[in-house]
């Protein structure tokens, strides 16, 4: 399917999306999103990034895992259904994108690179979560229990 024709009208209708998004928030100041959803993925993957030193995971297949972890998370937050979530891995791998890291990480790096992440805010990470396919909302108030489930789901040790 990656030859396909619907993956580069896919890509084409993305950056639509997320030109407008921009143009909407250019600076990311909106209350209620915006621009900030752009990030969904983000937050778990510079935190895989950081965690590796920037040369094990490409910056899309860190996004890739993030997509997965944040899937999981807004499951576990009751956002999201278990098959939504599943559905998310499934086009994921569908494309060889990695939904699992390839070697376990320590949870306890991986937490601390989150709180350092340019968006936290007095250390709390910034979540974008799912709260339906295709609907993404921004949350701090994530128990750092259920961050550290999904990173255990996704193969840190």
């Amino acid at each position: 399917m990656a030859g396909d024709i619907r993956l580069p009208w896919a890509v084409h209708l993305c950056c639509a999306i997320k030109a407008r998004v921009v143009e909407a928030d250019e600076r990311e100041l909106a209350e209620a999103g915006g621009r900030a959803l752009l990030n969904l993925g983000h937050t778990f993957a510079h935190a895989i990034e950081q965690v590796t030193g920037y040369g094990t995971y490409l910056h899309g297949e860190a996004v890739a895992l993030g997509l997965c972890a944040a899937a999981r998370l807004s499951q576990r937050l009751g956002m999201l259904g278990r098959l939504d979530a599943a559905r998310v891995e499934a086009v994921l791998s569908t494309h060889e994108l990695p939904t699992r890291l390839l070697a376990p990480l320590p949870v306890r790096r991986l937490m601390e690179a989150m709180g350092r992440d340019k968006k936290a805010r007095a250390g709390a990470p910034r979540f974008i979560v799912l709260s339906a396919p295709g609907e993404a909302v921004v949350r701090r108030d994530v128990p750092a229990d259920a961050v550290e489930s999904v990173w255990r789901e996704i193969g840190c040790a």
